[in-house]
């Protein structure tokens, strides 16, 4: 499935609520904080990328229809954080994370990345982008944001074998890219 790479880093519960943060922060900020402070020592670095990743995640919850199971969640996860050494976790939020889960699956199986995805999934060597190039260790791919699910409807309709695409429909993908909103 095409998932943001922190997607289920999130949604699985290793990240965790703010500790002594100003009021305004949000549920998502608070679970970043808590959880940076609990396995990543603190790191501001580490911190500012989880809340970059979970307002994209945020924003792709709202834009599916899912932000109610979203906002459930980290309200959940913001109130139930533990720290047991460096492992966090967020005991009673499994029911909510899984809603959450289901709900952003059963958006993101209409979209051209995941088209992209299945008819990639055969290939043997590794596929071109089409939004995988930045995922994580875990071998998870970033969000399909709508800028990755035009430029995966790009690929789709420009290339003939998506497990071997000609050099010249390539500059047909870039074109059409470039029409894509940000």
């Amino acid at each position: 499935m095409t998932l943001p790479h922190l997607r289920w880093f999130f949604v699985a519960g290793t990240m965790l609520p703010g500790l002594g943060l100003a009021a305004c922060t949000s549920n998502q900020d608070d679970v970043c904080e808590n959880v940076g402070a609990c396995s990543q020592g603190g790191s501001s670095d580490w911190i500012a990328s989880c809340e970059e990743e979970a307002a994209s995640l945020a924003r792709e919850a709202r834009s599916s229809g899912c932000g109610g199971f979203f906002d459930d969640y980290y309200e959940c996860a913001a109130d139930h954080f533990a720290c047991d050494g460096v492992t966090a976790s967020f005991p009673g939020c499994d029911a909510k994370r899984a809603a959450l889960e289901a709900c952003l699956d059963a958006a993101q199986a209409k979209t051209s990345c995941k088209e992209l995805t299945a008819k990639t999934s055969a290939c043997t060597a590794p596929s071109v982008d089409a939004g995988r190039a930045d995922a994580d260790t875990a071998g998870l791919a970033p969000a399909c944001t709508v800028l990755r699910d035009c430029q995966a409807r790009c690929y789709l309709d420009h290339v003939k074998n998506p497990c071997a695409p000609a050099v010249d429909e390539l500059s047909g993908v870039a074109a059409c890219s470039n029409g894509c909103p940000p």
